[in-house]
């Protein structure tokens, strides 16, 4: 679409102020985040949207810089818009509200097509039922999607402008937070097909009631010529009306929906993520500030999902990787957040530059050469955190470090101390109450050192979940928050669970008495059985010390033991007490069969159940309005 076609349509909507020296500019990418820059910054557009904690119009020039000449800006700062008016060759569009310029654009570019378009609205279950669709259509369509979880007022239109002229079928989802939002959805989408997934208590807050907050979401399909809603919320079924109002043969609809299931996945609720952090950060005052731990992986439900919810629901100040490469992963996707690197290596150091992350420092060779290293590039007040080995005898500074470590600090102007920090060994348990609070006064003792020393102030943190529950008097200036998050206490509060690991069955067949099971014949059977696979194994993360009775799972309901060796990539159910079918869903953690007591009966922590789940299981969210 050329630039001078863009400004005519927002023109229509709203008084716009342009400098378009290049007519025929062809835009055609839309952008809302300068880190998500693509290569053909000729043909990109970037509304700069003024939010609560950042302004688009601050990233302009840098933008100019990197090729980037098409605008769309505000007249909220003049100075700023004096500036960039006198770029040479920029392509420029003030507006009154940039937001709802690039929604007029979209409603525009919407109403150019006019294939089917799904749209999908709910609490619970729009991306897997959007993401399941695609999988069970995407032979038969050409397809436009929404990526990820882009529900929002931004990334709708975002979705939205991938429609093309060969988009077949589109799948848009919508998600809210409060009243008024979803009408703006609505002319954006515009859907053709409606469906409705299950409406959860989430926001209630903003709404009177939940049928008020029903109301909200069908806006939505004030135009749509049909609204599908499984009354059950099973999300297979929905998928199924869908495809029955296609008009797909039953028998089709039938085996795609039984080859869709059969996968196995882990089911990663961000809503209640969300939730359980809420809950921790009641326990602490309004001014203490949350580092939520997202690396490895995000203790394996997925670092970029679940850093986008922390961000997007505003229940963290900052993130913390383990190393450099998971901080520009989550830069590259547009977390913006402050992020800690907590593995600091100097073979990252550009990469950290680069990328606006703070590297932990807990030596004196670390702290030199870093030092050394920006001050010959020029580097000033570079954020750095510093750690204190408290007892914990991993990484840090001791006690008797601080006169040495006050004075090269002091001594010059290269890096700046956000913060210093150090980690508990043994909150979590009441035997060890004794020593942590030895490590926090140990703690105290060197950061109140450091503070009479340097000229600037700095934050402290020392707790973590376990620490923020047990010992919330010592929250100081932040704590960081990671298992907890996932639904542990450890004060027994009652916390959502966020992880669901599920397979499906994938071959029945009925054993005779006296065969075994498995590798090694590690099972010998009593009487004839009927025995269950599944398509899991300890190349998925499950637990070999599961096998022969040692493990279960959960089958229609009931608890049907894991029989024979785990194989790499499959298991063996004994299902004889159910009436189980191939297809059946099966449940190897959740809500009701806990990962806590997987970790108990395994002799383990969670940490290591939810870390050791492989990359090549499926991680499906749900997003809530993420």
């Amino acid at each position: 679409m050329k630039i001078a076609d863009i400004f005519s349509v927002i023109s229509a909507k709203q008084p716009v102020k342009s400098t378009i020296l290049s007519d025929n500019t062809d835009v055609k990418h839309l952008l809302t985040d300068s880190r998500l820059l693509a290569l053909d910054a000729p043909q990109t557009l970037f509304f700069a949207i003024k939010t609560d904690k950042n302004d688009g119009i601050n990233y302009v020039e840098n933008l100019y810089k990197k090729g980037v000449r098409c605008f769309i800006v505000s007249d909220h700062d003049t100075q700023k818009l004096t500036v960039i008016s006198g770029l040479k060759g920029i392509n420029l569009l003030v507006v009154a509200d940039v937001l709802q310029a690039l929604q007029d654009l979209a409603i525009f570019h919407r109403s150019q097509f006019h294939c089917p378009v799904i749209g999908i609205t709910g609490s619970h279950g729009k991306t897997i039922v959007k993401e399941w669709l695609y999988q069970l259509l995407k032979d038969d369509y050409v397809i436009t999607c929404s990526p990820k979880s882009y529900n929002s007022q931004i990334g709708v239109p975002l979705s939205v402008w991938q429609m093309n002229e060969r988009t077949q079928l589109a799948i848009f989802e919508a998600g809210i937070s409060e009243k008024g939002e979803m009408a703006k959805l609505q002319k954006i989408i515009q859907p053709t097909i409606g469906v409705l997934t299950y409406i959860g208590k989430e926001h209630n807050e903003q709404f009177a009631s939940l049928e008020e907050k029903r109301a909200e979401k069908m806006k939505l399909f004030a135009q749509s010529e049909v609204v599908l809603e499984d009354s059950t919320h099973q999300n297979i079924r929905t998928c199924g009306l869908v495809l029955r109002h296609l008009g797909y043969d039953p028998d089709v609809i039938a085996h795609k929906l039984s080859h869709q299931t059969h996968e196995t996945i882990l089911e990663v609720n961000l809503e209640a993520l969300v939730n359980n952090v809420r809950y921790f950060r009641s326990l602490l005052e309004p001014t203490t500030k949350m580092v939520c731990m997202v690396k490895a992986f995000a203790y394996g439900t997925g670092c970029v999902d679940v850093s986008k919810a922390l961000q997007q629901s505003k229940v963290a100040d900052y993130l913390a990787v383990a190393v450099a490469d998971e901080g520009v992963e989550l830069r590259q996707v547009g977390i913006t957040l402050p992020i800690i690197v907590m593995d600091f290596e100097m073979v990252a150091l550009d990469s950290i530059i680069e990328n606006n992350l703070e590297p932990n420092i807990y030596s004196f060779d670390e702290l030199r050469l870093i030092r050394d290293e920006l001050n010959k590039r020029g580097v000033e007040q570079f954020p750095i955190h510093i750690k204190i080995d408290s007892g914990m005898h991993r990484l840090g500074f001791y006690k008797e470090d601080m006169d040495e470590l006050a004075s090269i600090l002091a001594g010059q102007n290269t890096v700046r101390v956000i913060s210093i920090f150090s980690h508990l060994a043994g909150s979590d348990d009441q035997q060890f109450d004794d020593f942590t609070h030895q490590q926090i006064r140990y703690f105290t003792e060197c950061a109140d050192s450091l503070a009479q020393k340097l000229p600037y102030p700095f934050m402290r943190h020392i707790l973590n979940s376990a620490g923020i529950e047990r010992f919330t008097e010592s929250q100081m200036d932040m704590c960081r928050l990671g298992i907890g998050m996932y639904g542990f206490s450890f004060n027994n509060a009652v916390l959502q669970n966020v992880c669901s690991l599920k397979t499906v069955i994938i071959a029945l067949k009925t054993v005779k008495a006296h065969e075994t099971i498995g590798y090694s014949r590690r099972t010998k059977l009593t009487s004839d059985r009927l025995i269950a696979v599944i398509p899991i194994g300890y190349a998925d993360g499950l637990d070999r010390r599961l096998s022969n009775y040692n493990g279960s799972v959960i089958v229609r309901g009931k608890k049907c033991p894991i029989v024979g060796n785990i194989c790499m990539d499959q298991a063996m159910v004994d299902v004889t007490d159910t009436d189980a079918q191939v297809g059946d869903r099966v449940v190897l953690f959740d809500d009701v069969q806990s990962i806590n007591a997987l970790a108990e009966q395994l002799g383990t922590i969670p940490y290591e159940i939810i870390t050791s789940i492989s990359r090549r299981v499926k991680r499906v969210y749900a997003n809530g309005s993420f």
